[in-house]
C-alpha cells in the first residue's frame, strides 16, 4: 500500500504551483533519520570547505554547510535513490531531474541564530526555478521550525541577504539590478505559515518562496535541505552577488550551459521506490 505522501505525487503540480510550498508526512522512516543526524554529526568534526558558522562566536552555534552528499553515504543514498528524487520529479512533470546540493543546519541547544528571511533562487545563476526540499531531524523547537509566506512564489525577486556573521556566503556585491530592495522583504512576511513538521516529514519550497528558520533552540536543532533542479535548467548570469561557492565551477560563467554535470548529477527518478 502506497505511503500517504506517494498519493499525494499527482497532485504536487498543482499544488505548489497555487501555493509554491507543500507539506509531506513521514516521507522518511526511523533509520532514515537517525542516519542522516548521525551523518551531520561526523560532516560537523570533519567540516568541508563549504562549512559556515552563521552565528557570531562566542554564543552557541548555528552552523551549516553545502556539497557533503559526495562523501556522505546517507546523503547521497537520499539525494539519488531515496524518496527525494521522486518528489522532486514529480513537482517538474518529469522523469529525470538534477541533484543540484544537499545542506545541513545545525542549531546547538541555546542557539538564537536565525536563518532570514530570504528566496532561495536569486542565490543561484539558473533558470527555470528549482526545488528545496526542507527535512526536520529533530523535534523542531518551538517558534524555530520553518516559515513560509504561501502565494509569495508569484511576487517579486528580492535581493539576496547575507546568511553568516563569520566567512561570507555571498559573492562580491556587484550591485541588485532588476530585484526588489531586501528590506521591502518586511511588508511581504505578514502571512506566515509554519507548517508542523515532525522528523520524517518534508516540506517543499519553490526556490522563489519567501521563507526563513531557526531562532531560540532550548535543544539541539539539526535539519536538511536537498535542492533538485530541472534537467533543462541552465545557467543564467546574474546582475547581482551570488552564492560564493559558484566560482568553484568554471562552466557557471558560460550562458545557457547545462548545469548538470558530475557535480551536478542527473538522476532518475523512475528508478525510485514510488514509481514502480
Amino acid at each position: 500500500m502506497a505511503a500517504h505522501w506517494e498519493r499525494r505525487l499527482p497532485t504536487l503540480p498543482a499544488e505548489m504551483a497555487e501555493h509554491g510550498a507543500v507539506w509531506l508526512q513521514g516521507v522518511l522512516d526511523p533509520p532514515m533519520i537517525a542516519a542522516l543526524a548521525e551523518a551531520v554529526e561526523r560532516c560537523r568534526t570533519a567540516p568541508g570547505r563549504h562549512y559556515r558558522r552563521l552565528s557570531p562566536e562566542g554564543v552557541p552555534p548555528l552552523e551549516s554547510e553545502l556539497f557533503r552528499w559526495a562523501d556522505t553515504p546517507a546523503s547521497r543514498a537520499l539525494g539519488t535513490g531515496g524518496p527525494l528524487p521522486a518528489i522532486a520529479a514529480s513537482v517538474f512533470g518529469a522523469d529525470t531531474v538534477i541533484l543540484m546540493e544537499d545542506q545541513w543546519f545545525r542549531s546547538a541547544a541555546g542557539a538564537e541564530q536565525e536563518s532570514p528571511w530570504h528566496q532561495d533562487h536569486p542565490y543561484h545563476p539558473l533558470e527555470p526555478v528549482f526545488l528545496t526540499v526542507w527535512l526536520p531531524l529533530d523535534p523542531v523547537p518551538a517558534g524555530a521550525g520553518l516559515k513560509l509566506v504561501r502565494g509569495s512564489h508569484r511576487g517579486p525577486i528580492f535581493a539576496p541577504v547575507e546568511f553568516s556573521t563569520t566567512a561570507a556566503t555571498l559573492g562580491d556585491d556587484s550591485g541588485t539590478a532588476g530585484l526588489a530592495p531586501a528590506e521591502a522583504m518586511a511588508a511581504a512576511v505578514r502571512d506566515r505559515w509554519a507548517p508542523p513538521a515532525r522528523p520524517g516529514d518534508a516540506v517543499l519550497i519553490d526556490s522563489r518562496t519567501l521563507h526563513a528558520a531557526g531562532g531560540a533552540c532550548d535543544t539541539l536543532f539539526r535539519r536538511l535541505s536537498f535542492r533538485f533542479a530541472p534537467i533543462e535548467t541552465r545557467i543564467t548570469p546574474r546582475a547581482w552577488p551570488v552564492a560564493t561557492f559558484w566560482s568553484d565551477h568554471a562552466h557557471s560563467a558560460v550562458p545557457g550551459a547545462a548545469l548538470e554535470s558530475p557535480a551536478f548529477p542527473a538522476v532518475a527518478a523512475l528508478d525510485q521506490p514510488a514509481f514502480r
